[in-house]
């Protein structure tokens, strides 16, 4: 019952159910899969059942007296839910200290709080429970720092870092963790989770496709904001094309300024660009992510070469990759921009 509110995640939840059952529980996890499906929410749920004095396990492999309860309905639950446990604690990635604003990372004060925190008696139940969110924007120092909690993990404690790829941290980090794979749901299985919150089928689908099974991603946003998002893309591209350089340098003082929507209108053109290699080989609509847009699609495939679509892919990930290295969003954009303009001159 602990994991009742994870979908498509069937491999993570046995390990994590098999671990609870047999009481053995290892010291360190990496919860390892693309943002979106259910990560988070699967360590939440794992903390839960480690702390709730009704489902525990005990060390030793004993486990709690009770007889277990609806997910989230005890108070131990509730508490975890809104990190006010004193045995839980949520570390992700914030600004720099001092600052609203900055790039997003887990410095080394962070992980030596938590070093302070897991060397400390658990002050309710059995375990200590330590997430770390998105542990790949540790710093350079930070994984060092953190080896020695995990070569020596002090008692009745459990770390569980979340990340996109093993690359992301050190051998040496990874080697002291158990590692528990995520995948995208397959796109049935994420429409039914939207259609469930809420979303008619069309834009189910649609999200779902867009999210590329990561329905987390789909949620996390307004469908209609999407859409609007969608045009702006579009109508960005169509600009470009016919006024070239005059475009680029509207487009790059008008949006220039912002790195959350520049990522987001970049990955918008990487699937949109997408679709158009798709539609130019002639691959079923089934697989377009903007399959209700197949019609002007198969248009587009048709007047552009198969350099020009691969070029614009290139560029949007080139563009991508900038970003993560912290070139400004107006520099990034408007290169982007001008070599997309050029592929389809």
């Amino acid at each position: 019952m602990a994991f009742d509110a994870v979908r498509g995640q069937p491999a993570a939840v046995d390990v994590l159910t098999r671990a609870l059952a047999s009481g053995r529980v290892a010291h360190a996890y990496a919860f390892v899969g693309p943002p979106g499906v259910g990560r988070k929410l699967t360590a939440k749920a794992f903390a839960k059942a480690l702390l709730c004095p009704l489902t525990l396990p005990l060390p030793g492999g004993e486990r709690g007296s009770g007889t277990g309860h609806e997910a989230g309905s005890c108070p131990t639950c509730r508490r975890v839910e809104a990190g006010i446990h004193p045995d839980y604690m949520l570390i992700a990635p914030t600004p720099p200290e001092g600052k609203t604003s900055g790039t997003l990372l887990i410095r080394i004060e962070a992980i030596r709080q938590l070093e302070q925190r897991a060397a400390l008696c658990p002050a309710e139940g059995a375990w200590k429970v330590f997430i770390v969110d998105d542990a790949g924007r540790m710093t350079a120092e930070a994984p060092q720092a953190f080896l020695k909690t995990l070569e020596e993990p002090p008692a009745r404690t459990v770390i569980i870092l979340i990340l996109a790829h093993t690359r992301e941290l050190p051998a040496t980090v990874l080697s002291r963790c158990q590692v528990v794979r995520f995948m995208p749901l397959h796109e049935e299985e994420a429409v039914a989770l939207l259609e469930a919150r809420g979303m008619d089928e069309g834009t189910a689908r649609l999200l779902a496709r867009a999210s590329q099974g990561r329905p987390g991603l789909a949620l996390a946003q307004d469908p209609a904001a999407w859409l609007e998002r969608r045009e702006l893309a579009l109508s960005i591209l169509a600009d470009v094309g016919a006024d070239g350089a005059t475009a680029v340098f509207k487009w790059g003082e008008t949006l220039g300024r912002d790195r959350a929507q520049m990522e987001q209108l970049i990955e918008t053109w990487w699937l949109w660009y997408r679709d158009l290699l798709c539609a130019k080989a002639g691959g079923d609509p089934r697989v377009l992510i903007h399959g209700d847009r197949a019609a002007e699609l198969t248009r587009d495939a048709a007047a552009r070469s198969w350099d020009s679509i691969v070029g614009g892919l290139a560029a949007c990930r080139e563009a991508w990759q900038a970003l993560q290295r912290n070139v400004t969003p107006r520099l990034t954009l408007e290169v982007m921009l001008s070599r997309l303009a050029l592929r389809t001159a």
